[in-house]
């Protein structure tokens, strides 16, 4: 046997917590995704959800947590520092039709939520031939940290953290 290690067990955690929302009926899950990386020792674990049903938007969330080789080295030769540990994501996938007005205030409205933890980037993209009008827009929200064990507890905070950048988006959306 051999133990378990800080990425395993911040998935199942992780698992537990957006599988519970689901079941509540805060979320729906519409994928899962468990992959090993074997040729550079990555794995990364993600679930997507949408928070509202039918939105005109077409929000959806996708939920991360990635740990790379140096990650699992440091932690089996017992070197853990404070880089070592899993990076944790949260990216939204919408439409926007305003790329300036509405990038802008989708990104000041994240920086409000997750300020100081996160940093927010946006990208922007069409499918060239389609009328113009209608734009991809991909939000990422990517912690300044690593999590630990220790700090297992804090996925909650980033969970309500990204229900409440959903409904930040969506209500944007709305109006």
């Amino acid at each position: 046997m051999f133990d378990p290690t800080i990425y395993e067990n911040l998935k199942i955690i992780l698992e537990g917590m957006v599988y519970d929302l689901d079941f509540d009926g805060q979320l729906k899950v519409t994928n899962r995704s468990d992959i090993v990386d074997l040729a550079t020792l990555s794995r990364t674990y993600s679930l997507e959800v949408l928070l509202k049903e039918n939105n005109a938007r077409g929000l959806k969330a996708k939920v991360e947590l990635k740990a790379g080789l140096e990650d699992l080295a440091d932690e089996i030769m017992e070197r853990e520092t404070e880089n070592t540990g899993c990076r944790f994501s949260v990216t939204f996938y919408l439409t926007v039709q305003d790329i300036e007005r509405e990038c802008s205030e989708i990104g000041e409205s994240l920086r409000t939520i997750w300020k100081p933890i996160g940093e927010i980037s946006q990208k922007v993209s069409y499918i060239y031939g389609l009328p113009r009008g209608s734009y991809s827009n991909e939000v990422l929200v990517l912690l300044n940290h690593k999590l630990h064990d220790e700090n297992s507890g804090q996925l909650e905070e980033y969970l309500d953290r990204m229900m409440a950048s959903y409904e930040q988006i969506f209500n944007k959306g709305e109006n």
